[in-house]
């Protein structure tokens, strides 16, 4: 009975150690979040007169409520502007919103992006609001960025900075 007792104790406690593991800090990775570039939608568009093309590139976040389109990658130190879009309810999209990107290694923690509570939603694309910024992120590497709408996170995109 003993034996059955102590097998028992050190899977609980072997199970409550893992449960404990994937709580925390949203903003710090845990020991089973998986750092890979987010997924993208890549279409090609033609940019000039003449018919030159280049790749259009709309990064897509972890829920499929928001992503963003970019204007060209991410490279470290340099400003590039994003397109947001997000998907949900008005009462979420329309109060301050908020990025905050985290670094891989390091857990280096910055604030990316934010603006102020909205006063009206701006459909665009079939997303249910948009966003324009300016981001930039300090050093290459794998970067998560945390997408926030007042204190609650909305979502997640991985980016990998040249």
């Amino acid at each position: 009975m003993t034996r059955t007792t102590d097998s028992l104790t050190i899977i609980l406690c072997s199970m409550l150690f893992l449960a404990g593991c994937t709580k925390g800090d949203d903003r710090v990775s845990n020991v089973l979040e998986t750092w890979e570039e987010s997924p993208a939608l890549v279409k090609e568009i033609t940019v000039t007169d003449d018919g030159q093309t280049d790749e259009f590139v709309f990064r897509i976040g972890n829920n499929g409520k928001l992503g963003f389109g970019e204007y060209g990658p991410f490279k470290a130190g340099e400003s590039q502007k994003y397109m947001w879009h997000f998907w949900g309810d008005k009462a979420t999209l329309l109060q301050p919103f908020k990025v905050i990107g985290v670094k891989e290694e390091k857990h280096e923690e910055v604030t990316v992006f934010q603006l102020p509570k909205s006063n009206s939603l701006a459909p665009n694309a079939g997303a249910d609001h948009h966003l324009p910024s300016t981001m930039s992120l300090p050093s290459k590497g794998m970067w998560k960025l945390m997408v926030y709408f007042g204190d609650e996170l909305f979502g997640e995109v991985y980016v990998e900075v040249e």
